[in-house]
C-alpha cells in the first residue's frame, strides 16, 4: 500500500501540481492552487477528503482522492484522463459537443473534435445520427460533411430515393465520368458539366427519376433529351425512344408524328407503301392510304407514276384506279390513239386499248367524227363495212349512196344511180 501511494503521490505532483516551477506539464490544465495564491475560488478536488480546504493535498491518502475524482463531471476519472490525454478539468476537451466520457463511450477521439475528418464535429454527427467514425456513415460515395452542405441526408445513400445514389448525381448521364464536357474540371467546379439535384427525385421535371434516366441513358438535366418536343417520360409512357428524335426513321421527328397524329413507331402509318415523311414532301396524307380516293393506294400511284393528290392524272375522264383496272395508260388520256378520250371510250363502250374497236377500217375516233358506230362494222347494214365505204366514196351511213334503190353492197356503182 505504501510503494502505491509513492507511485500516485509521484504522478499527482508531476502531473497535478506541475513540474519544477510550479509549471503544468499538461498544457490547458488548471493545477490546484498554492499556498501562495491569492484568496479567490476555492480548489475543492474531493469534498470531505484531505485539502478540501484549498490547501495543497500532501499526503499520499490526498494525492490518491483527488486521482480518483472526477473533476470536470465528464464520466471520467482524473486518473484516466491524464492517462488518455485529455484535460481532467474540462469535460469536452476537443470541443466538440460530446463530453470525453462520451467519446470514450462512442470510441471517438476525444482530442480530435472531427474523428472521421468528414467535416462534422463528433457530437453534431451524434445528433444527426450518423456515424462520428465513419466519414460516409451511408456508404454512398459522399463524405456526412459534403452531404450536410448539399442538404442530403448522410444516413440515407439515396436521400430523394430516385435510385440514383446522393454522390452518383454529380454525373448525370451515367457514363461514370463526371467531366461531362471534357475540360478536366469536375462537376463542383465547372457549370457546363451537369449535375443532378440529389434532394428531388426528378431534376428536370420530364416524369422519370433522375436513376431512371442514368438506366436509359437520357438526361438528368434536360427533360427533352432527344430535341423532339417530347418529354422523355411520355416517351417512355408512349414506347418511343427518348434519346432518338426519329423512332420509326421516317424522316419526321417524333414530337410532330404526336402532333399530326401517326404513328412514331410506324415508318409507315397507313400502311400504303409509302413512309409518312415522303408523304408529308409529296403532300398526300399519311393518315390515308389512298389520298385522292381514285382506287390507287399512295405507294401503287409512285409505282405507275401516277399523281396521289389527283385521282385523274391524265385528264382522260376515267379514274387512275379505274384505268388499271381497265388496263387503260392513267398517264395517258389516249392510251390507244384513236382520238377518243379513254374516258370517252368508256361512255361508249368502244376498246380503249383498240383504235378500231369494230375492225372496220376506220378508227373510232373517226367513226365518230363521221356519225358511224364505232362498235358497228357496217353502219347503214348495205353489206359493205364503214371502212371499205370511205375507200370508195360511198356514204357508210346510208345503205343506198346514190339512191337508185340498189344497197351500196349490190350496187356495181354505188355512186351513179344510172348506172
Amino acid at each position: 500500500m505504501k510503494f502505491f501511494f509513492g507511485i500516485a503521490a509521484g504522478i499527482a505532483a508531476s502531473l497535478l501540481l506541475g513540474c519544477e516551477q510550479g509549471a503544468p506539464l499538461l498544457s490547458g490544465f488548471s493545477p490546484p492552487p498554492s499556498a501562495d495564491t491569492p484568496a479567490g475560488p476555492t480548489w475543492d478536488p474531493v469534498p470531505a477528503t484531505p485539502g478540501a480546504g484549498g490547501e495543497i493535498p500532501e499526503t499520499d491518502d490526498d494525492v490518491l482522492a483527488a486521482l480518483l475524482h472526477d473533476h470536470d463531471g465528464d464520466g471520467l476519472l482524473s486518473l484516466t484522463e491524464l492517462g488518455n490525454g485529455t484535460d481532467p478539468f474540462d469535460p469536452d476537451s476537443d470541443d466538440d459537443g460530446l463530453d470525453d466520457g462520451e467519446e470514450e463511450v462512442a470510441e471517438t477521439d476525444p482530442l480530435d473534435n472531427d474523428s472521421d475528418d468528414d467535416g462534422v464535429n463528433d457530437g453534431e454527427e451524434v445528433d444527426d445520427g450518423s456515424d462520428p467514425n465513419d466519414p460516409d456513415s451511408d456508404d454512398d460515395g459522399a463524405d456526412d460533411g459534403e452531404e450536410k452542405e448539399d442538404g442530403t441526408d448522410p444516413n440515407d445513400e439515396d436521400t430523394d430515393d430516385d435510385g440514383d445514389d446522393d454522390d452518383d448525381e454529380d454525373d448525370c448521364d451515367g457514363d461514370g465520368d463526371e467531366d461531362d464536357d471534357g475540360d478536366g474540371k469536375d462537376n463542383e467546379d465547372d457549370d457546363d458539366d451537369c449535375g443532378t439535384d440529389p434532394t428531388n427525385p426528378d431534376t428536370d421535371s420530364d416524369g422519370l427519376t433522375d436513376g431512371e434516366e442514368k438506366e436509359l441513358g437520357t438526361s438528368g438535366v434536360d427533360a427533352d433529351t432527344d430535341d423532339d418536343d417530347i418529354y422523355d417520360g411520355l416517351e417512355q409512357l408512349f414506347g418511343t425512344d427518348p434519346t432518338d428524335p426519329d423512332t420509326d426513321d421516317d424522316d419526321i421527328y417524333d414530337g410532330l408524328e404526336q402532333l399530326f397524329g401517326t404513328d412514331p413507331l410506324d415508318e409507315d402509318s397507313d400502311d400504303d407503301g409509302v413512309e409518312d415523311g415522303r408523304e408529308f414532301e409529296n403532300m398526300t396524307d399519311p393518315l390515308d392510304e389512298d389520298s385522292d380516293d381514285d382506287g390507287l393506294n399512295d405507294g401503287e400511284e409512285a409505282q405507275q407514276g401516277t399523281d396521289p393528290n389527283d385521282d385523274d392524272t391524265d385528264d382522260d375522264g376515267l379514274a387512275d384506279g379505274l384505268e388499271l383496272l381497265f388496263g387503260s395508260d392513267p398517264r395517258d388520256s389516249d392510251s390507244d390513239d384513236d382520238g377518243l378520250s379513254d374516258g370517252q371510250e368508256s361512255a361508249l363502250l368502244t376498246d380503249p386499248l383498240d383504235d378500231d374497236s369494230d375492225d372496220d377500217g376506220l378508227s373510232d375516233g373517226e367513226e365518230v367524227d363521221l356519225g358511224t358506230g364505232p362498235l358497228d362494222d357496217d353502219s347503214d347494214d348495205d353489206g359493205l363495212s364503214d371502212g371499205f365505204e370511205i375507200f370508195q366514196g360511198t356514204d357508210p351511213s346510208d345503205e343506198d349512196s346514190d339512191d337508185d334503190g340498189n344497197p351500196d353492197g349490190s350496187d356495181n356503182n354505188p355512186n351513179d344511180p344510172n348506172s
